[in-house]
């Protein structure tokens, strides 16, 4: 959406939250988006990335500390990006296909300049004299390729001086004439306090990008995947393993670093290690910030920015729009044990899993039901009325419901119509048993999670 923005000729804004900032990667994904752009003119800052911090930043496991020479997200002294075999965004995004197969230009984020205002820097840049906006409508009009203006306003001092050089520039171009197609545009990436939504209100034509719901429960899924585990055994172990790391993303949304590093430390088990995992995991609670994240609301989630009751949490990095729900990334509520946020958690995850391969069970045993029907004593009839579920409803009280349609505790209600082995009485059981446990939002605690991925990788028909 703001790549489409960018090329119809709109200006654009966009909001990243402070940690994404601090840890180099808003950098790295700004670079992502204008290695896809055409005549980038990215501007210099005046304040270098290392001026921007009193001390090392705080964060999850797999980040790097702010103080070491060469970041996972910053560029070497060739302007390519550093790819660290462990750092799953560079390993992914770098292998990003540029439309027609084109090596990537090489616009970089230039280091921090002796102090100069915004115009006179991007002057220089433009290699021109004069005054730049009104050179950039000449050269547009004129023909030529607009250019895009990149002002990173984390690295600046003054937010009003972009807010301004934005404004006068969206004046210019429309006084100009210049059709949509035809315009220069400008994106400015910020942090929420380098650039306020108030100082931008009167212009009016900048779209406005927030770094929210970006990540999805795909690419948490997605890249858990790309880091596979080894040491599989069988079919059953695979199960588990898929149900850990379904944990794993539904406690950790869209913090992948964390994710990661969590489903190194834990390997499934109870609710206890889990919490244990996570509390040697998540960062100390930053100063100042102990004001209680708002109660998640679907509406706000849904919604293109984050809204101002949860803006503050978003800035930190506390909150974002992940699966339909407002995320905590921080997640220390999590630690509670008098909360039931962690056990509602999980018990998401195995439903997500497990009840999809519960409802193949049933249904293979329903395709079983007339060979193994005691003929002599009942008929298909019989067992479709006993198997009936009390919420079954019809028009007509006489009609007992279709055998496809019997549910898996009616399966089991009924069982003694059916010859069945004893492992298949035993692998109905379970599944019952694993089904009514679900579906009161109830966790499957690890043994029962151990005894059920066997039966769920048990041939019915075997015996």
């Amino acid at each position: 959406m703001l790549e489409a923005d960018l090329r119809a000729g709109r200006s654009c804004v966009w909001y990243f939250p402070d940690p994404v900032v601090e840890s180099g990667r808003a950098d790295f994904f700004v670079r992502e988006l204008t290695h896809r752009l055409e005549a980038v003119v990215p501007v210099p800052g005046v304040v270098s990335r290392a001026d921007r911090h009193a001390g090392p930043v705080t964060l999850p496991a797999q980040r790097a500390p702010i103080d070491e020479p060469v970041q996972p997200w910053e560029e070497t002294d060739q302007g390519q990006d550093t790819d660290l075999p462990d750092d799953p965004y560079t390993s992914l995004l770098n292998r990003l296909a540029v439309p027609g197969g084109s090596i990537r230009p090489g616009p970089t984020s230039a280091a921090a300049v002796p102090a100069a205002t915004l115009e006179e820097r991007l002057v220089k840049e433009l290699g021109v004299t004069g005054d730049p906006v009104e050179t950039l409508a000449e050269q547009a009009a004129a023909g030529r390729t607009p250019h895009v203006i990149v002002v990173r306003c984390w690295n600046e001092t003054s937010p009003e001086e972009a807010a301004q050089l934005l404004r006068v520039a969206q004046a210019t171009f429309h006084e100009a004439g210049l059709p949509g197609h035809a315009r220069p545009r400008f994106l400015l990436t910020a942090r929420a306090a380098d650039l306020p939504r108030t100082t931008l209100g009167s212009q009016g034509r900048a779209a406005v990008h927030w770094w929210w719901k970006v990540w999805t429960r795909l690419d948490t899924e997605v890249l858990m995947a790309w880091h596979s585990r080894s040491g599989v055994t069988d079919a059953a172990d695979a199960l588990l393993r898929r149900v850990t790391d379904a944990v794993v993303a539904e406690v950790c949304g869209p913090d992948i670093d964390r994710a990661l590093a969590l489903r190194d430390t834990w390997d499934g088990g109870d609710l206890g290690s889990l919490r244990r995992a996570l509390s040697r995991l998540l960062p100390e609670p930053a100063a100042g910030s102990a004001e209680p994240v708002p109660p998640r609301r679907l509406s706000t989630a849904h919604a293109s920015a984050p809204d101002a009751v949860i803006h503050g949490a978003w800035a930190r990095g506390a909150v974002d729009s992940w699966d339909g729900r407002i995320h905590s990334t921080h997640g220390h509520s999590l630690l509670d044990t008098n909360s039931p946020e962690l056990r509602v958690l999980v018990c998401h995850a195995q439903n997500r899993v497990l009840l999809p391969l519960i409802e193949e069970a049933r249904t293979t045993l329903i395709h079983l039901v007339p060979e193994v029907l005691r003929k002599q004593h009942f008929t298909l009839r019989d067992f479709c009325e006993k198997a009936r579920s009390q919420y079954w409803r019809s028009t007509d009280e006489a009609t007992v419901p279709p055998l496809e349609e019997v549910e898996i505790g009616g399966l089991s209600y009924a069982a003694y119509m059916l010859a069945l082995t004893t492992a298949q009485r035993h692998r109905l059981r379970a599944l019952h048993t694993a089904r009514n446990t679900l579906s009161h939002r109830t966790p499957l605690d690890h043994g029962e999670l151990v005894a059920l991925a066997g039966v769920l990788t048990s041939d019915w028909t075997a015996g």
